[in-house]
């Protein structure tokens, strides 16, 4: 048996935009725990102080898990199994990671159409979360299409650049 070095697939770097997401996503995060916490602390008190606390924690969810996926994907980042890729050659894991990136761009393009009729229904209606601050629905959905769009531009991004690779 020979010993062979595992090959790596480098990192793309990420575009401003998708750093700037990613701290925004981070700052929503801090956003979160400190409502939350602030909510809890003054619930033991005796009062919330925070109006539809629930609902805002629920949309800042959606930035915090979509808004990063770019940076993410750049990096190459997301949790894989490398079972059977540690035997396959260099230009054989780009053929793989084009597959990936190809499967990935199904999925998630069919999660942007999604997105895209919820956002347009959620606007014709005008719809909104009922409670103290009548939250309109659409900008949930808005927040949700806009990051699906930026991850699926990264996404063909990584598709283009890993096919000049495996040539």
């Amino acid at each position: 048996m020979t010993s062979r070095e595992p090959y790596e697939l480098p990192s793309v770097p990420s575009t401003k935009a998708e750093r700037a997401l990613a701290t925004v996503a981070i700052v929503c995060l801090f956003v979160m725990a400190a409502m939350i916490t602030l909510n809890v602390v003054s619930r033991w008190i005796g009062r919330a102080i925070i109006p539809d606390d629930i609902l805002i924690v629920q949309e800042l969810m959606v930035l915090v898990i979509l808004f990063p996926l770019g940076v993410v994907t750049a990096a190459r980042g997301h949790i894989s199994v490398d079972l059977l890729t540690e035997w396959v050659r260099q230009k054989g894991r780009y053929r793989l990671a084009v597959l990936e990136h190809c499967i990935g761009l199904i999925m998630m393009g069919g999660i942007t159409y999604a997105a895209w009729r919820g956002f347009v229904q959620a606007w014709d209606t005008q719809d909104y979360y009922s409670g103290t601050l009548d939250i309109p629905m659409w900008i949930g959905h808005a927040s949700f299409l806009f990051g699906s769009l930026v991850f699926l531009m990264r996404l063909f991004a990584m598709l283009i650049s890993d096919i000049r690779a495996s040539r």
